[in-house]
């Protein structure tokens, strides 16, 4: 990657100035908001604390108990306040004693959740990680009692691990992928996914500390089957296409595999994941939603400065230790630090981690890096920097898929402002065909609302709602065309950037459906918190948990963006996903789409959009 952003199309002279350059980190400074981070954390921590060992609120859930590596830290570092302070010893101690008290026979959990719900039994490979890095740190300052306790019970989950928990001996298991055949009776295959690649990262480090060299091995073996399956553009799938948000958590992994092992093998492989999340990651430092099948673009954060002006922040701003390893990781990091400088930093679920890795050196975070003007993925993706826009395109097509987790791929387009943040997008969900860019037949034949566990969530209708092809051309100079095919009907969209507040979108239908079924556009917008909707008409409509709709109208405005319409449009508010981390897949309106939705009823007739983002 080049050190700055060089587009293969020229740019218009009224697409004025580029980002500005990312500057490496000082490490000083970074340990010490590391360490500040940590910090903020401690009181709460101690709060909830109970003389048993449990920690967290009721009802108790496993990773409640993650919070012993962040008092390890704590005690450990000799330049803070907390250096070897005996209520922090003895804190950590009950806390693995607890973890080990509430393990099952096989070393497992109950995978409950803070809503009441149960998930199964499970290994929780992030509590194991943090509680297998916590002994390796404090074994040596604990009891004997405690010391003897806490090893039985990581040897105990460890030897299940490594039984079942890299392979599909799982079971959590969720199954082969889409196109792979099914397991014959007794056959067992390696489990590629995020969470048996945390497993591993702790199973070597098990190995290494309990004198069991097969598990070192059998980690060293499993990262080289993760390394196999890594696309050449850096991410792993689990259905069909990348997985973004979830990407990072082999990252994560690998990094930390990497610092404790040694094991230069997987650089290559953290080096292509790293180059991807750079390129996918928009400038308010939220992941890029549009090829994920995994995780929609999530409800902003509505923040007011002293003055009360409003700001929209992403929930998270996603930084972990595998950054450290690789030049365009270390961009990365550099592109995400300033943006973390003004939240809680309590919110870095990553800050142990990124603290008890940082590298030496003061000189050891720079890099040369920087996102590519166009990023492709073959045919199947394209990201278009031209600051102050930015459009991520996806092209990928796939079966729908009954798994609550891999969602349908349905949203193919994100459109992002430097001045206004996203507005069009936000990603997939199940059951919604309003969220989906193309749809041939009646959208009103399928709701995810009152959607229970037992719902089919890839049901056979009479509506297609997830493309059977899709092409991205850049026919001109910052002018795209997305051609979507559905059910026999196609359609175009092009995507035009006509200078730095303006964008152009036209749509038309190329070819109508073969059995007449209607087809139509639906652009999903994203809500921003107490910003109104106002119409050209003079109304004006809230973004609450009330339903309305809404035609009839030339234009529409919301946050600081402006959209002009054709006189068919018809505006819907709020239409809601089904949240595959809900028991029932319920959302609440904090979670919907504002949807305007275009009725293609002739084909080559042109229905033309503008976007305007005002005093860009």
């Amino acid at each position: 990657m080049n050190a700055s952003c060089a587009s293969s199309t020229p740019s218009p002279s009224n697409l004025s100035r580029p980002s500005a350059p990312l500057v490496p980190l000082d490490r000083a400074q970074f340990r010490a908001y590391l360490l500040h981070a940590i910090e903020a954390k401690l009181d709460p921590i101690l709060a909830q604390a109970r003389p048993s060992g449990q920690f967290g609120t009721e009802p108790w859930i496993v990773r409640d108990q993650d919070p012993i590596l962040t008092l390890t830290l704590l005690y450990q570092c000799e330049d803070g306040p907390h250096y070897h302070d005996a209520r922090l010893l003895a804190c950590i101690a009950a806390g693995g004693r607890y973890l080990r008290a509430r393990q099952d026979e096989k070393g497992m959990y109950p995978f409950d959740k803070k809503d009441g719900s149960n998930w199964g039994p499970i290994y929780m490979p992030w509590t194991y990680l943090r509680w297998m890095i916590t002994y390796q740190l404090i074994a040596a300052e604990l009891a004997p009692a405690d010391r003897a306790i806490w090893a039985e019970g990581l040897q105990l989950g460890y030897s299940g691990i490594a039984a079942t928990e890299l392979s599909s001996r799982s079971n959590i298991y969720p199954g082969p992928l889409t196109g792979h055949p099914p397991l014959q009776p007794g056959e067992v295959i390696p489990w590629i996914h995020n969470i048996p690649c945390h497993h591993a990262t702790g199973l070597f480090l098990a190995g290494r500390l309990f004198g069991r060299p097969e598990w070192e091995q059998q980690a060293r073996d499993y990262m080289q089957q993760v390394i196999a399956e890594q696309s050449p553009h850096g991410w792993w799938t689990e259905h069909s296409g990348p997985v973004v948000l979830y990407n990072r958590v082999y990252l994560e992994a690998l990094g930390l595999y990497h610092a404790l092992s040694g094991d230069t093998a997987v650089l290559p492989a953290l080096e292509r994941g790293n180059i991807f999340h750079l390129n996918y990651i928009y400038p308010n430092g939220a992941m890029i939603e549009t090829v994920d099948e995994r995780n929609p673009y999530p409800p902003l954060k509505l923040v007011r400065g002293p003055d009360g002006a409003a700001c929209y922040l992403p929930p998270h701003v996603s930084i972990h230790p595998g950054l450290y390893f690789t030049d365009a990781g270390r961009a990365l990091l550099a592109h995400q630090f300033p943006l973390l400088a003004d939240r809680n930093p309590a919110e870095l679920d990553a800050a142990e981690f990124l603290y008890l890795l940082l590298p030496a050196a003061a000189d050891a975070l720079g890099f040369t890096s920087a996102p590519a003007c166009r990023f492709r993925m073959d045919g199947d993706a394209l990201i278009a920097r031209e600051d102050p826009w930015l459009i991520s395109f996806s092209a990928y097509c796939c079966p729908r898929t009954p798994n609550r987790f891999i969602q349908d791929r349905q949203n193919l387009v994100s459109v992002y402002h430097r001045n206004a943040g996203l507005i069009l997008g936000g990603g997939n969900t199940k059951l919604q065909p309003l969220w989906s860019t193309l749809t041939v037949g009646d959208t009103n034949l399928l709701t995810p609302i009152g959607a229970a566990r037992e719902t089919n969530l890839a049901p056979e209708v009479s509506l297609a709602y997830t493309p059977d092809r899709c092409t991205i051309s850049e026919s001109a100079a910052n002018r795209w065309t997305q051609r979507i095919t559905a059910a026999g009907a196609v359609a175009e969209l092009c995507f035009e950037i006509v200078s730095a507040t303006t964008l152009r979108l036209g749509v038309r239908l190329v070819q109508a459906a073969p059995d007449g079924r209607p087809a139509a556009t639906h652009l999903t917008f994203i809500p921003y918190p107490e910003s109104p909707i106002v119409f050209s008409d003079g109304a004006k409509a809230g973004l609450t948990a009330d339903r309305w709709e809404k035609s009839g109208v030339s234009s529409l405005a919301h946050h600081n963006w402006q959209l002009s319409l054709p006189a068919a449009a018809r505006i819907t508010w709020p239409v809601l996903p089904h949240n595959p981390y809900t028991a029932d897949g319920h959302s609440a309106a904090t979670e919907g789409r504002l949807v305007v939705s275009l009725s293609l009823d002739r084909p080559d007739e042109t229905l033309v959009l503008t976007l305007t983002v005002p005093g860009a």
